[in-house]
């Protein structure tokens, strides 16, 4: 449980361009396409030319991202607090040899304070130039949980979290889940109209949409882990697309994206100290989350077969998810805190138990 490093990207927009910096900005972009599609040399630099590999036979028909050399970035970026932004980068241009071109930056989110600098590259999107900072920053040191938080990944509830000592429940994403509906029938709406054009320039704006919700999300349930103290048990869906349920079933399962959810959860909890553990969460739905046994999932609504307990569905499998998690404890190195969640655990089932008896 040491100090760790976590690798994350700063995205920026390259704002206040002038018609001469944008022509030299084509340029040097349009150039790089023709030299990596191609091999086409338009008469670009040496230090674009060096990111076409020598293995590369074949060409893949895409758009490359400008890649700007580290060296650049550690010499040439600076913190300037001016009316246009306050961060500007300079990048060798060949139409401005000797000089090279400021491209002025307005990030997305805050710079840390201390961070080592990877690597970087210039994106084309939408008619606008974006600046992605690719940084090594210092993690903080995680600390010894004091409780678990189970979370479980599905369709009604994109993500219900579950305190394993208090089972109060959190659930999450309802704003995610409308987002993708309502882009669904647009685009069904849109193909019975037969008009592509409006398809492909929707893609874009609900692909947006879904990444700034799903980094809100991931933000809140990290925050709500490191308030108060836990360690995050998230459910592993691997293969849940394999599973055929019926086509509208398989529809929603297939756009939602849970490999993203979880991915921007494990690096955000890394980033801020939060212990998180990945754990199989086949079953979880239908197991009892008091006595263990098998019980029968209908709709939202789970009921043990064998002690008769009943309960949302979806909170019963996070329960079951944070039970799981609670055998990787030992193994994160906090023993004195494992030792209480063991036998926390054990007086939280015998509650349960008698609950349901009476």
């Amino acid at each position: 449980m040491g100090e760790t490093t976590v690798t994350k990207t700063l995205k920026a927009s390259v704002v206040g361009l002038t018609k001469s910096k944008r022509d030299c900005l084509d340029f040097e972009y349009d150039g790089f396409q023709w030299w990596m599609l191609f091999g086409v040399d338009k008469g670009i630099l040496s230090c674009y030319k060096a990111a076409k590999g020598y293995k590369q036979k074949v060409a893949k028909y895409k758009e490359y991202p400008l890649p700007i050399d580290a060296r650049f970035i550690r010499e040439w970026f600076r913190e300037r607090n001016n009316s246009i932004a306050d961060y500007w980068i300079k990048i060798p241009s060949s139409k401005r040899r000797g000089v090279g071109l400021w491209l002025p930056l307005k990030f997305h989110q805050p710079i840390p304070e201390n961070f080592e600098i990877r690597e970087a590259k210039i994106i084309h999107n939408g008619g606008k130039y974006y600046f992605h900072l690719c940084v090594s920053i210092s993690a903080q040191k995680s600390y010894f949980p004091k409780t678990m938080l189970g979370v479980d990944l599905g369709l009604r509830h994109p993500a219900t979290v579950v305190d394993f000592m208090t089972r109060h429940t959190y659930f999450l994403g309802e704003k995610l889940k409308q987002v993708k509906g309502k882009y669904f029938y647009l685009r069904r709406k849109l193909g019975q109209e037969k008009n592509i054009k409006q398809i492909k320039k929707m893609r874009n704006k609900e692909r947006r949409k879904t990444k700034t919700l799903l980094h809100q999300l991931s933000r809140l349930i990290v925050n709500l882990a490191k308030e108060l103290k836990a360690i995050l048990i998230i459910g592993h869906l691997k293969g849940i697309r394999k599973d055929s349920k019926g086509r509208k079933f398989n529809r929603k399962v297939g756009s939602m994206p849970y490999y993203s959810l979880s991915h921007f959860i494990e690096y955000k909890a890394r980033e801020v100290g939060v212990p998180t553990v990945f754990v199989n969460e086949h079953n979880t739905s239908k197991t009892c989350s008091v006595c263990g046994g098998m019980g029968s999932r209908r709709g939202n609504w789970f009921s043990c077969s064998v002690c008769g307990f009943g309960d949302n569905a979806d909170r019963n499998a996070a329960f079951n998810i944070a039970r799981r998690g609670s055998s990787h404890v030992l193994e994160l190195g906090v023993e004195a805190s494992a030792q209480k969640l063991v036998k926390l655990k054990e007086q939280a089932s015998t509650t349960q138990r008698l609950l349901v008896c009476n």
